[in-house]
């Protein structure tokens, strides 16, 4: 990466610390472009130069978010930890984040959404930092170690997996649920993970 590549990225995760400080203080919708920039000491040109919306911000952080959960992920599971307890505990860190900034988690979802009605992205398939794909690695690991069947496609049962744990944060942010959402998530991966026939 070329200095100006690299003042350019410099900008980016700068504008993207700054917003993620606000969002978390004032919450998203009492925080404007004007105070990110503000906050960032950028021009809001600059700002939109990088980001054409604040939804825009707000999917820049979860990518951010979503990377560093791939990056531990690769980490237990190049100690050796068990890939399906590194599944069970990476959706449950994803619930508990999700609870922790449910407003926010909100806003994520509805610009997420949105995103996809008006595109469809086909970046997000190939992203290693998709979160199907962080899923579908842990899959495959976990086959090779035995604990899943390998006769399943490792992309699909990702596909399958995240699609699961977006529904639960979904309706759990938009309904009023007393179950903590750490525990829906484990009860329903588990479901996956044990299988819903009955025995013969």
């Amino acid at each position: 990466m070329g200095r100006r590549e690299e003042k350019r990225e410099a900008t980016r995760q700068d504008i993207l610390a700054a917003a993620g400080i606000l969002f978390m203080k004032k919450g998203y919708d009492a925080t404007s472009v004007d105070d990110i920039a503000d906050a960032a000491n950028v021009a809001k040109g600059t700002l939109y130069y990088h980001f054409k919306s604040k939804d825009e911000v707000l999917l820049g952080l979860s990518i951010g978010y979503l990377k560093r959960l791939s990056e531990t992920v690769d980490m237990r599971l190049d100690k050796g930890e068990s890939p399906v307890d590194v599944l069970v505990d990476s959706l449950k860190t994803l619930a508990r984040e999700t609870q922790l900034y449910k407003d926010l988690s909100r806003h994520f979802f509805l610009a997420w959404f949105s995103q996809m009605r008006d595109q469809i992205d086909c970046s997000y398939e190939s992203d290693p930092s998709s979160l199907p794909n962080i899923i579908s690695k842990i899959i495959r690991a976990a086959q090779e170690k035995g604990e899943i069947d390998s006769g399943y496609d490792a992309r699909d049962l990702g596909a399958l997996i995240s699609g699961l744990s977006q529904h639960a944060q979904v309706t759990w942010i938009a309904g009023d649920e007393n179950r903590p959402l750490v525990n829906k998530i484990d009860d329903w991966v588990n479901i996956i993970l044990r299988g819903v026939r009955k025995p013969e």
